[in-house]
């Protein structure tokens, strides 16, 4: 595969329900960082590393070009804005899937103006798939060569999410992993599968996500 360019996605995106709560979930990072951290070790071409929340070590990749941003929107914006011709989109961010309808201006307080305990009860309204937006944006704009990279963390039935994530966002590729009771996120071993449309095409792990992030990358340049 020839790119100029591979922009890696990583982190939690989060929405503000009010100025010190928010809605996010338990991706460190970890992952997007080790895979943009091995494209710039193999060199030759531009690294754009646009990451959420992550833990502070994973923010910044050396020698690449890190771009933070805060919720999905903002995710999205950045990565349409870098998208060109010729590269490598791998999503590997963990955005929030729905943000609040609306954010308040100050704290919300757990009594009422008389000292009476109250819920909260909060609406929200679903993000833009940042993929689907992808696909969209590559299709109206005629940008060519555009390798896309899915990442599909299931608590349950993998191959099928995976496989049905391809489809509806229009990927090359998936990498599918089991998540859920501190699984799969954050700094443990794990294991991948990697997936095309016709199926399951490759196994990586269980390993440390250092290692999974290393012949991810090897898979992806022989693509």
């Amino acid at each position: 595969a020839t790119f100029r360019k591979v922009i890696v996605t990583s982190g939690p995106t989060r929405e503000w329900i009010d100025p010190v709560r928010y809605i996010s979930n338990a991706s460190s990072g970890k992952m997007g960082f080790h895979i943009a951290e091995e494209f710039v070790k193999k060199g030759n071409f531009e690294v754009i590393y646009i990451h959420g929340n992550t833990l502070e070590k994973f923010a910044n990749v050396p020698n690449a070009n890190n771009i933070s941003v805060e919720t999905t929107i903002q995710l999205r914006d950045a990565v349409l804005k870098e998208l060109t011709g010729d590269s490598l989109l791998v999503m590997a961010a963990a955005p929030a899937d729905f943000r609040p309808i609306m954010t308040a201006k100050h704290k919300i307080k757990k009594e009422d103006q008389s000292g009476e305990k109250q819920g909260l009860l909060l609406e929200l309204e679903e993000n833009p798939d940042v993929l689907v937006q992808v696909s969209e944006h590559i299709k109206s704009n005629n940008i060519e060569n555009v390798i896309r990279v899915g990442f599909a963390a299931e608590t349950q039935d993998l191959d099928k999410n995976a496989i049905s994530k391809i489809i509806k966002k229009n990927l090359n590729l998936i990498v599918g992993n089991f998540v859920g009771n501190g699984k799969g996120f954050g700094e443990i071993d794990s294991s991948v599968n990697i997936y095309a449309l016709s199926g399951l095409i490759k196994s990586i792990g269980p390993l440390s996500k250092e290692d999974i992030a290393k012949q991810l990358v090897e898979y992806l340049l022989a693509f």
